[in-house]
This record gives structure tokens, sequence and C-alpha cells, in this order.
């Protein structure tokens, strides 16, 4: 039976059926496989870049917001007495509630006030934050919790409690200090912020974020890893996405992106790193190559069997048709089979193999097509990623309560406005406008009350400010205008009708709500955008100093840094 003819054309015919089916998965699964590495690599990238930006942008916010606090002419005139600071630090907590424990301490690191009481009257002089604060504002990395642990309220046992540090010094009016403002910030902030970014498609997809300081440390990983994860020993984040095999000897699909934040003039030297196991990155590759090889048995069996049946009712050489079959063996799979008109049977046999490699040739052809789909919907899914990167990048810049630009916003277009007006030689006006008495709007009628008195705030600022002028929710209840093209007179002519129109609007149940104005004009030459800023918050402190519902308009001298 093994030498007959039937059993080796059978057999022939399954070998090449199965050739050309293993031909193409190779090369279709190699190109997917290629191709799909990429555009997971780019999704996770933008997952890391995203991360990062929203990292930066929450540092940059808290670090301002205790650089502000503590420069400013309420905290000089308080200076470190921690009687009058114990209002304020409370205040602060209950509009903070992910700053897990803040304090005023005096020149010698003995705590004076603190939210709750905890630690007041012991020495913290010895701690970085500490030590680092009385020179200049000052972030640190996140740390287990040392005095404050046995204080604090208990965490999950998976998730034991983590502090970032934000600490500035506390200056007199003869600029010496007399203490600090340090604030620990709550480090599962950082989980937060992670899982707004990551889809609950992307959680079930493995993809995890890693979080790395300046020296490769593991500060962030997901809950319930404890102290596993992170790369192999001697491995860095990669430049772009790429396969790279971790601690746990399992390979996965990683992407990194720096947090783009600079803190006291260097940058932070943090790295977001996202990762996802290689077999659910490239699942779709063995999708395909599965199909492809169930398709290509089937034609396989089809072919054998057909060979078979042809074969048994024929018992002539078939020396013609036989060197087609090795031909498109060989993968000349053009090669067209003879027909051989010597009799009816190898008549019948040469058309039927000829229609056999045309199948042969329409499968390959059907799996070509359905190679073309899968590219058509990986190029969609590539869309809706570029889409949804503009969406989030248009949401960084937007202020989520008012509509407005945020302070990144703001900061993007008077870096941008600024040069261009020095080169042109043109002034520019700058407006620092501020909700007076907004803690006690806060405090009477309520967050959502002092909501819907920013958002009729804004809508007023937005309507009365010229189409070329900038608007932008600077933090808080504090807005920043940006007038090109303005001089003193104009500028102050715009910030009291702002203050005016502000002042008519009458949201319920608050009722008349007043703003209080600073400004300042770049001068048709030289000038730093942070300077200009600090003249208009110069100015701005002058109008609450003076009454409120005001304005105030810088004289130009500068403000030291």
């Amino acid at each position: 039976m093994f030498d007959s003819f039937r059993f080796r054309a059978t057999l022939l015919f399954g070998l090449l059926a199965l050739a050309v089916v293993a031909a193409l998965a190779f090369r279709l699964g190699s190109s997917m496989s290629t191709q799909l590495r990429e555009d997971q690599g780019a999704q996770l990238e933008t997952l890391a870049r995203s991360t990062g930006v929203m990292f930066a942008e929450g540092l940059h916010e808290r670090m301002r917001e205790v650089e502000l606090l503590a420069g400013s002419p309420e905290a000089r005139r308080l200076g470190a007495d921690g009687a009058a600071w114990q209002d304020e630090i409370e205040r602060l907590q209950r509009d903070r509630p992910e700053y897990a424990w803040i304090a005023v301490t005096d020149a010698d690191g003995m705590v004076q006030a603190a939210s709750g009481g905890l630690l007041v009257g012991k020495s913290v002089a010895e701690r970085p934050w500490f030590q680092a604060a009385r020179l200049g504002p000052h972030l640190g990395d996140p740390h287990p919790a040392k005095l404050l642990a046995a204080l604090l309220p208990p965490r999950p046992e998976d998730d034991p409690l983590r502090l970032i540090d934000f600490a500035a010094p506390l200056r007199d009016a003869a600029g010496r200090t007399v203490g600090t403002l340090g604030v620990h910030g709550d480090w599962a902030w950082a989980r937060d912020v992670i899982g707004k970014l990551r889809s609950e498609r992307k959680r079930n997809e493995g993809v995890l974020v890693y979080l790395l300081d300046r020296e490769g440390r593991v500060i962030h990983r997901p809950r319930g890893l404890g102290l596993e994860g992170g790369l192999a020993e001697g491995a860095t984040p990669p430049a772009t996405p790429q396969l790279l095999r971790w601690a746990d000897k399992q390979l996965y699909l990683t992407a990194a992106a720096p947090v783009p934040f600079r803190a006291a003039g260097q940058e932070l030297g943090w790295t977001v790193l996202v990762r996802q196991p290689a077999v659910q990155a490239l699942r779709a590759v063995e999708e395909t190559q599965r199909f492809v090889w169930r398709a290509g048995g089937a034609a396989a069996l089809v072919a054998m069997l057909l060979a078979w049946v042809v074969a048994t009712r024929f018992s002539r050489p078939l020396a013609a048709i036989a060197e087609a079959a090795r031909r498109i063996e060989a993968g000349e799979l053009q090669a067209d089979i003879p027909l051989s008109r010597r009799s009816s049977e190898l008549l019948q046999l040469s058309t039927a193999l000829r229609g056999m490699t045309q199948r042969l040739l329409g499968r390959e052809q059907a799996l070509a097509e359905a190679n073309e789909r899968l590219e058509s919907r990986v190029a969609e899914r590539t869309a809706e990623l570029a889409r949804a990167n503009a969406e989030l990048e248009a949401l960084a810049l937007r202020d989520g309560l008012t509509g407005l630009n945020n302070r990144r916003a703001g900061d993007l277009r008077l870096a941008e406005e600024l040069p261009r007006h020095q080169r042109q030689n043109r002034p520019l006006g700058l407006l620092l406008a501020d909700i007076d008495h907004f803690k006690r709007i806060n405090d009477s009628h309520g967050h959502a009350a002092g909501d819907a008195v920013l958002q009729v705030v804004a809508r007023q600022l937005q309507r009365t400010v010229r189409a070329t002028d900038f608007v932008a929710r600077h933090g808080g209840e504090e807005f920043l205008v940006l007038l090109p093209d303005t001089d003193a007179d104009g500028l102050l002519k715009v910030a009291e009708k702002l203050r005016a129109a502000v002042e008519a609007a009458a949201p319920a149940p608050v009722g008349r709500v007043t703003l209080s104005l600073g400004g300042a004009v770049a001068p048709a030459g030289a000038a730093a955008a942070d300077e200009l800023l600090r003249r208009a918050d110069r100015a701005l402190y002058a109008a609450k100093d003076a009454g409120r519902n005001r304005v105030q308009l810088d004289a130009g001298e500068p403000v030291a840094a």
C-alpha cells in the first residue's frame, strides 16, 4: 500500500498543501507580529507619557501651593507662631484630604503647629525635608512613614503608608528664615492618577504601571505585588517600546516616559514604566495563526481526499503532472497543471489537480484579504488612539470646573506671548484676579455654591475680554487674564470693566460677589515671565490690603524671586 501510486499521490498533495499553509502562516505571523508589537507599544508609550504629564501637573500644583502659602504676606506676618498657624493648617487639611500631615516648625526643627496636633512639640531637625526646606522649596521622593506611621490611621496590609514631602522656608519681613512649612502628601495619590488614565480594558489585558526614581528604584508598583516586580538586574527603561525580560523571568512589552517636572532647578528624574505580558500583547497574532492553520488543515484534508479518489482510478505514470506538482511544491504557485488528452482518466485527473491548485491559491487570496482587513482594523484602532491622545492633550490644558484654560495652559501662553511682544517692541498686559472672601463663601454656602461662583466669574471674565485676550484659571479662586498690545491705561480700563461685570452678576444663593485685581505691564523690551507674574501678584495683594473689590496696577519696580 505504501508503495502505491494513490498513497504517494495523496501524501504529495497533502504535503504540498501543508507547505503552502506553513509559508502563509509564517509570513502572515511575522508581519503581524511586527506591526502589532509597534501598535501595542505605541499605546503603552502613550499611556506612560499621559501618566507622566498627570504626575507632573499634580506635583507642580501641590509644590506651588506650598510655596505660595509659605511666601505669602500672611505667612510672613505669622512667622513660626504655632497658635496663629493652627487654624490655617486645619483649613488646608480640610481642603486637601490627600495631605496626610501638615506642620509648621521653628528654625530649630521643633514642630509648633500640625494637623491633628500630631508631633507638636517634637523635633524633626534630622528629617531631610526640614534640612532642605531651610534653604528653599523642597520636593522629596516617596518614602515609608517613620514618625507618623503609628499616629496616622492604618492602611490595608498590602498598601503600607508612604509619603511624599513638600516643604518651603518661612521667612520674616527681613528675609530671615524663622521656620519651615512642611506637607506630607499621601502617596496613594499616585494610584489615583494611574487609575484615572488606565482603562478597565487595559487592566483586563494585564497592563501595569510602575514609577521609578532617579536611581531606578521602584517608588510605585501595582497593588498586591508587595516588593515584587521591576526590571531584571542590569536592565534600564527603554527609549522606545521593547520586549524585555523582568525580574520574574517573564517577557513583557515595555514602554517608558519621563515625568516632565523640574524641582529646585533640576529635573525630577522620575520615569513612568508601563508593561504588558508579551502573550497578551501579541494574542491577536496567535489567534490569526491558529485560523490560518485550521483553514490550511482543512484545505490539506480536501486535497488529500481528492488525490486519493483520483489516484485510485488511475495508475499510469503522470510525469508531466508530477513535474508541475514539484514546481508548485518548490514555491512556484502559479505553475500550470497541464491537461492531458491521451485518455479521459488523465484529462479528469489533470483537471482536478488544476482545480485543487486554484482552490489553494484562492485560499491564499482569502487569507491575504483577511490580513488586509486586520490591518484596516489596526489602522482604525490607531486612528482612535490618535483621537484619544488629542482629547487627552486638550483635557491636560483645560480646567474641568470652569471650562477655562488651566494654569499649565496659562504658563504656556505667557511663555509664547512675552517673547513675541518683546520682538515686536509692544507692551503686554497681565491681570491676576482673585474672588474676595471666597473661603467665606465655601464655609457659609458649601463647596457646591463655591463652584457655581467660580463658573459665573469665569463666564463673566470670558464674555468681557476681547477675542484676542486670554483667560485662564490660575489656581483656586484666582484667574489670569493676558491682554496683548495693552499699556497701563488700557489695562486699568479693562480691569475695572472686569471688576464691574463680576460685581453685577449675583449667582444664587451667594448674592453679591466681588473681585480684587492686580495688574502689571511688560514693557516694550526685555522682561521675564516670572517677574511679570510676581509684579501682578504684588499688585493683587496691594488691592486686597487696600480693602478688596478694587484694581491696583504695579508701579514697575522688579520683585525679588
